[in-house]
């Protein structure tokens, strides 16, 4: 039960979002990896933000990825001791992911799990001796906001995937599209998702996950949150919770002059 009003905000400089944050630490500090996409420039990039011991910023965000192509989502993980990133690269039509050479900011391309896809939000999940990935395709009727696709394959790195039976294994714009990492909790497994239908990114559910195998998938709503916690939020549609820190985003509409500033 996520209650966003209760978070420290970080706000941007007024020429750029941030959204898609994803938590990490390293020694002692904490890091956000996020999408930045400052106004005026055609594509938006990944950053990283490096917060206080307390939460606050510590430093100006730090451009780590480009491409001539938009990049948002950063998906983090960890496998064989090294960390990963598979970034949303959906106008460049693969899933790419980086491996950390120089934590933060040296990534070089590891591997390519698809190619020539339309895709959004690709999420991985070590499941079972088993790893999952969960990601919304545009195809021939199928659409990147209502029809969620799950692959599984022996190792993160595979550059072949297979996919379920039961494809795709949630319809729907009110909850297919990811909004973070999987995570467990009291035993129980969970899948954030956008609810979609009044637009895009409008709100966040949390799902449970009931089944996962090779031949079923299942999961039911536990709670949505909704735009309406504080004065001028308009969106919100993301979450990670990692190592005792929570961090979500917001669309939050702002005075003109303070766009101006």
């Amino acid at each position: 039960n996520p209650k966003p009003a209760t978070l420290r905000k970080l706000v941007p400089p007024g020429d750029r979002i941030w959204a898609d944050p994803f938590l990490w630490k390293r020694g002692g500090d904490s890091f956000i990896f996020c999408e930045e996409k400052i106004y005026g420039n055609p594509h938006g990039h990944i950053a990283v933000l490096r917060l206080s011991g307390d939460g606050r910023l510590a430093a100006p965000s730090k451009s780590v990825l480009m491409k001539d192509y938009h990049l948002s989502y950063p998906f983090l993980f960890e496998h064989e001791g090294s960390l990963y990133m598979v970034p949303e690269g959906g106008s460049g039509r693969s899933i790419d992911v980086y491996r950390c050479e120089e934590f933060p900011d040296g990534w070089q391309r590891q591997a390519t799990l698809m190619r020539d896809i339309q895709y959004v939000d690709a999420t991985l999940l070590e499941h079972e001796a088993k790893w999952w990935l969960f990601v919304t395709i545009k195809q021939g009727l199928f659409a990147l906001n209502r029809d969620l696709f799950l692959f599984w394959a022996d190792t993160p790195l595979a550059d072949k995937w297979t996919a379920h039976p039961r494809n795709p294994v949630v319809r729907g714009l009110t909850s297919a599209r990811p909004a973070g990492r999987l995570f467990e909790l009291g035993g129980k497994l969970f899948r954030p998702s956008q609810n979609c239908l009044v637009r895009y990114g409008h709100s966040l559910r949390i799902n449970e996950v009931l089944r996962l195998d090779t031949k079923h998938y299942e999961e039911r709503k536990v709670i949505e949150v909704r735009p309406d916690w504080a004065e001028g939020i308009c969106a919100n549609h993301h979450i990670d919770w990692r190592d005792g820190m929570v961090v979500m985003d917001a669309q939050e509409l702002m005075p003109a002059t303070e766009m101006r500033a």
